[in-house]
């Protein structure tokens, strides 16, 4: 493809032109407002003024109940030292990674679609037009990371678990890693576009990145941005994920083999996974860390939080191979191609996912009882969790669109994030809860509870299968 229009400029022209560009821009900002006042900073400074207020109001309180949960003397021993820093480190990576992922599909700089189709195209220099919505967003990359490194700390101060003088590292971390999320959503911005300037020199060079950003590119998010959050107003987060869904490229020449109904429906699903290993490596990783977190929080004494951070990993990690399952209830009451009914269909889905999880819990476990103290349940506690997490995936995919009664004055988004999140709910609770009463009470009372729940996930999950089937009869 060619090259972005007000591509780069030699450095001399561009400081030039700075001036007649600027003025230029604020012409046509006037033609686009018409008789309004110019817009100021008041609306950042508000949005400021109520993120402060609310990390005031909640967010100390919270970071002080949980490290008052987690228990200091445990939180102490484990997160001090070297395994600190490498956790610490590890959320870093793992966020910067994040926005350097999100600046594919959405990235800081998203203007409107009519900015970019009647000023961005303009012989204006693209760093000049486009200089607003990033520094806007890299604004609000070190405030936030600000506010959460100063909340860290006073909950930390506020607890007992740190001395006063936490409060100066962890206040001056966090514009760091906002700073370093930024530069990776931005880069990841300008790598969304296979051509032109895109390497390392572009990292935290404001002029450069968005010289580099292409029209074709800017106005794909943009269009994309709104087209995803009508989905969100709608709760129709389907529509939603389906956009930011990349099309796959990978082994496209290869085929499925002659095989029963069911093996068919596990060896695509294979595929699937095969054609997207980015997917694939994510549901790994996840899982792989749960089942770790999960046969460690079988040790007495162990906080909950870890227990907790296990189910989430285990159900987020068995989420992302269940691509085939959710694609099903997407597409629920067209023909079944293979002729299965709908429910056994649902069921042939959770195959490949289910021998995945196994291997990989089986692996983690016996890692865990082999290098530690743990007893033998280290070994099979995240297998046992298989049932549960497939009923909860089995209800997340076939829950449809919420009810319109949810979308009641004034209490409209809670109700739907909650209705949205009764899968991830089911999970935690009743993982959490079991794993608490196996610490505290043995296998014989938690192995029944973790039951109750896994049965109830399925029953639900298939009602949900039963009633979508049912909905789009004749």
């Amino acid at each position: 493809m060619g090259e972005p229009v007000g591509g780069p400029v030699a450095g001399a022209m561009a400081e030039d032109r700075v001036g007649t560009d600027a003025e230029r821009l604020e012409q046509a900002r006037g033609v686009v407002r018409g008789e309004r006042p110019a817009e100021g900073g008041g609306n950042v400074v508000y949005a400021a003024y109520v993120a402060v207020i609310a990390s005031l109001t909640y967010g100390v309180p919270a970071a002080r109940a949980f490290f008052l949960f987690v228990d200091p003397a445990w939180l102490s021993r484990h997160l001090t030292g070297v395994q600190g820093v490498l956790v610490v480190g590890g959320a870093v990576v793992a966020m910067v990674l994040l926005a350097h992922r999100l600046g594919s599909l959405r990235g800081p700089v998203v203007p409107d679609l009519p900015y970019l189709d009647h000023v961005a195209t303009s012989p204006l220099d693209r760093a000049l037009v486009l200089r607003r919505w990033w520094r806007l967003s890299l604004l609000g990359c070190l405030f936030g990371g600000l506010l959460a490194g100063a909340v860290t700390g006073t909950g930390m101060l506020v607890a007992a678990v740190a001395s006063p003088v936490v409060l100066l590292p962890t206040s001056v971390a966090g514009p760091l890693v906002g700073l370093a999320v930024a530069a990776a959503w931005l880069w990841g911005q300008v790598r969304s576009w296979p051509t032109g300037p895109r390497g390392p020199s572009t990292v935290l060079r404001e002029r450069a990145s968005l010289r580099a950003l292409h029209h074709v590119a800017l106005r794909t998010q943009s269009a994309r941005a709104v087209t995803m959050g009508g989905a969100v107003l709608a709760g129709d987060l389907r529509a939603a994920r389906l956009d930011v869904a990349a099309p796959g490229t990978r082994l496209r020449r290869t085929r499925l083999k002659a095989r029963g109904p069911v093996a068919v429906m596990a060896a695509r699903d294979l595929l699937g996974l095969r054609r997207s290993p980015g997917v694939a490596l994510t549901g790994l990783v996840l899982a792989g860390a749960g089942s770790w977190a999960l046969a460690h929080a079988t040790a007495p004494g162990m906080p909950s939080i870890v227990a907790f951070a296990g189910v989430l990993g285990l159900h987020l990690g068995y989420g992302a191979w269940c691509e085939g399952l959710r694609l099903q209830g997407d597409n629920v009451g067209t023909p079944a191609l293979l002729g299965l009914p709908a429910r056994a269909e649902a069921i042939a889905h959770l195959v490949t996912p289910s021998a995945l999880y196994a291997v990989v819990a089986l692996a983690a476990g016996g890692t865990v009882a082999a290098t530690s103290d743990a007893s033998a349940t280290a070994v099979w506690w995240p297998l046992a969790m298989l049932p549960l997490l497939a009923g909860c995936q089995l209800l997340a995919a076939f829950r449809g669109l919420p009810p319109v009664t949810l979308f009641s004055p004034g209490s409209a988004v809670f109700a739907v994030a909650f209705w949205y999140s009764r899968p991830l709910l089911l999970s935690l609770v009743t993982g959490v809860g079991a794993t608490a009463v196996l610490t505290r009470a043995g296998a014989g009372n938690a192995v029944p509870l973790l039951l109750l729940g896994a049965y109830a996930a399925v029953l639900f999950g298939r009602r949900r299968v039963r009633l979508l089937d049912e909905a789009h009869r004749v």
